[in-house]
């Protein structure tokens, strides 16, 4: 029975379209970031040449590190996918039911989507090795092909790292059935990351370091960190002890987690769950088929189908789409986890140069940017979780025939985003304001954490809700859009390497604002506000667009 669900489950995904997208996504931006390492838009923008070799060993381990991020977000779109599947089509109580064991059914879904996960990765080699080599690149600053340095990055780092976080990431979806909570898992285990590398920052802890780190980074880096410019264009990556033991302690916990699934995993009709509120008990009823008849005289209903009416029934649609957000445990979590990371933040910004200063309320917004990505997350998740939230739930027969306009319900799921993210700026605000009681400062500027957390930094988070509502309105596919997401907002700002210079052209990009005690904000503020105006006209264009494509009933062709 294994080989025949391990075959089943390898057709599934090589039928999807969305594996080969993410395929070509992935394989397009290695193409980009390799033939822009070496140096085709030296044409176009003005670079200076390097004495290191682009594609060395170490240049490659390196750029398969920058795109690590994108690779953990795979793991709950395939691997948790794969096992969340079953449940969603509603089919798992009939395949409980054959005569398969549970290390059938688990190993098969689990190292099914492992290759596919692996397939897609290998396409980022495919691409480097094709954009070190475009016409146009510096050939001085380009060595042979040598397989070996992808084979090491593949084996040594690459794969493991594949085994651990989808362990993790099919452990969570397997007992939560929920791929969003796969999702809020992958950006938990990046803020852990970053916390657990500011702690271990010190030089004297940089052995401890190297053997903690899953993802094997600071493992090479041991190694690796004061090689001179010929050793880091001549050299491999040397497999060592220290990598060893990385790799072998963290193979164990993925081993250990597995297990743990394995134990604990059961054939049942209902998932594990938990809520962090009181749920209210029902009471039996009692029918009583011999009372009396009893005339009810029902109320006149009135109709009222007007433009204040409908904006009434967005605000009360947005409330319940935001009461679902922050009542899932998997927003109370990145809630509580980031604001202990912003707490720690907070303390290195508080002491920037080793030196004990006053906590004042503009150093503590500085230290509210290492927030930022969770929010542009969030933002990104929920926006696909609201747009196809009818479709999971199986109501949007019900919500189509609905008296109720389009632009009602997607209006309202932009309002509950907007909610989200004030009450996410409301965490660093906390945050802010514990840290500096706590240092034992009472000169509190609640005035400028409203004005520029909820003044123009919740601008930038709003632009982004723009983009992310009209490409999960087009996709259709909450995980998908997330992903393509996630690449624009990266890859954006690298539009400069490639000769997109101007701000005006690329996404939410613009002039910064600072703030300091003696000019306040200065004449950065003027500049700032002025192209996030332009980019909220453009975004407004952007729901516009997502608005004629909103898709009501069932369409028998893409053109009705």
């Amino acid at each position: 029975m294994f080989s025949t669900i391990f075959f089943h489950e390898l057709k599934y995904w090589l039928k999807r379209p969305a594996t080969y997208i993410y395929m070509a996504i992935f394989f397009l931006l290695a193409l980009f970031m390799a033939a822009t390492t070496a140096g085709i838009f030296d044409s176009i923008t003005a670079t200076t040449s390097s004495a290191r070799i682009v594609n060395s060993p170490i240049g490659v381990s390196n750029l398969f590190n920058g795109l690590a991020i994108l690779i953990f977000f795979l793991f709950p779109s395939i691997i948790g996918a794969s096992i969340n599947r079953d449940f969603k089509s509603e089919m798992h109580s009939i395949l409980y039911s054959y005569p398969f064991t549970k290390a059938n059914y688990l190993f098969a879904k689990f190292f099914s989507s492992i290759l596919i996960v692996s397939l897609i990765v290998m396409t980022i080699g495919i691409g480097m090795m094709i954009g070190f080599r475009l016409p146009g690149t510096n050939s001085d600053i380009v060595m042979a092909f040598d397989i070996k340095s992808y084979f090491n990055a593949y084996w040594l780092f690459i794969l493991p790292n594949i085994l651990l976080f989808g362990a993790i990431v099919f452990a969570v979806v397997t007992f939560t059935r929920n791929i969003a909570a796969g999702f809020i898992t992958v950006i938990l285990l990046l803020f852990v990351q970053g916390f657990t590398e500011g702690l271990l920052s010190d030089p004297d802890s940089r052995y401890l370091a190297a053997l903690l780190d899953p993802f094997g980074s600071s493992a090479s880096n041991y190694y690796t960190r004061y090689w001179t410019a010929y050793e880091q264009n001549e050299l491999h990556i040397p497999i060592k002890e220290v990598i060893l033991y990385n790799r072998l302690i963290w193979l164990g916990v993925a081993s250990l987690i597995f297990g743990l699934v394995f134990k604990f995993f059961t054939f049942s009709q209902n998932a594990m769950s938990f809520s962090f509120f009181k749920k209210v008990k029902g009471e039996r009823s009692t029918k009583r088929n011999f009372g009396s008849i009893t005339k009810i005289n029902l109320p006149k209903v009135g109709y009222d189908f007007s433009f204040i009416q409908n904006l009434k029934t967005t605000w009360k649609i947005s409330n319940v789409e935001f009461k679902y957000i922050v009542k899932s445990w998997p927003f109370l979590s990145i809630v509580l986890v980031g604001l202990i990371i912003v707490l720690v933040a907070l303390a290195d910004i508080a002491n920037p140069t080793g030196v004990t200063s006053y906590p004042r309320t503009w150093r503590m917004l500085q230290g509210g940017g290492t927030f930022v990505i969770a929010i542009n997350i969030c933002t990104f998740l929920y926006a696909g979780m609201l747009v196809n939230r009818s479709k999971t739930r199986n109501v949007n027969g019900l919500e189509d025939v609905t008296p109720i306009p389009n632009w009602s319900l997607f209006l309202s799921k932009f309002i509950a985003i907007v909610k989200m993210q004030i009450v996410l700026l409301f965490v660093i605000m906390i945050a802010g304001i514990l840290f500096q009681l706590y240092k034992g400062y009472y000169d509190i500027e609640i005035g400028l954490y409203i004005k520029e957390l909820f003044g123009l930094k919740l601008i930038n988070y709003v632009i982004w809700a723009f983009l992310a509502l009209m490409v999960q309105t087009l996709i259709r596919n909450p995980y998908l859009g997330l992903f393509v997401l996630l690449v624009l907002s990266i890859g954006i700002p690298l539009l400069t390497l490639a000769g997109v210079e101007e701000d005006i052209f690329k996404y939410n990009e613009g002039s910064g604002f600072s703030y300091n005690d003696m000019n306040g904000y200065g004449d950065s503020l003027a500049r700032y506000l002025t192209y996030k105006i332009y980019w909220v006209l453009a975004g407004l264009m952007m729901m516009l667009v997502a608005a004629l494509f909103w898709v009501r009933g069932l369409p028998h062709s893409f053109i009705e």
